[in-house]
């Protein structure tokens, strides 16, 4: 643990829901190239760290990710890359050299199983929840396709019904059938 805000807890061999917001949540990762470098910076890094990247998502002001650590330690390590790489990427997209892209990062430790299913099922509805899309399988920059693909619509509708993200009506279990 250190002395940043919010504070940070390293343990090994364990999943994280880890969410990173912009500065002043500023539309930093609007455009499609600075989502994809985004999304191609995290499929790169993943696999230098060791790390196994579950779920994920990335929108115009944040990105969650829902991973497992080898070691606990490389965990700053690995957003601080991530964070280092896209916020000089995105601020030569921008032509905005030196800007401050991040504000800061929230890791949360996953305890349980359902714990685990449900933040799956919440970073994949982020896009709907944010007005983005109507359905999930309509956002390209998250995990979700891979798992429509690899999976099946019913395994994911499976995953909906059996760990809901409780802070949505029931009504809106339809986005995943």
């Amino acid at each position: 643990m250190t002395g940043h805000h919010p504070p940070h807890i390293y343990l090994s061999d364990t999943c994280y829901i880890i969410t990173a917001a912009t500065l002043h949540h500023a539309p930093f990762l609007a455009s499609e190239a600075a989502k994809t470098y985004v999304r191609d910076s995290l499929r790169s890094l993943v696999v230098k760290f060791g790390i196994k990247l579950y779920a994920w998502v990335v929108l115009d002001d944040h990105y969650h990710l829902l991973l497992k650590t080898h070691r606990g330690e490389d965990l700053p390590r690995f957003v601080g890359r991530l964070h280092g790489s896209c916020s000089h990427r995105i601020n030569l997209l921008d032509g905005k050299a030196g800007r401050q892209v991040w504000h800061n990062y929230w890791d949360t430790c996953i305890r349980t199983e359902r714990d685990f299913w449900v933040r799956f099922n919440y970073i994949h509805y982020n896009p709907v929840k944010h007005g983005y899309v109507q359905h999930m399988e309509d956002w390209p920059f998250s995990s979700y396709r891979h798992y429509l693909k690899e999976k099946g619509r019913d395994w994911l509708y499976d995953c909906w019904l059996n760990h809901p993200v409780t802070e949505f009506a029931e009504a809106d279990m339809d986005v995943a059938r």
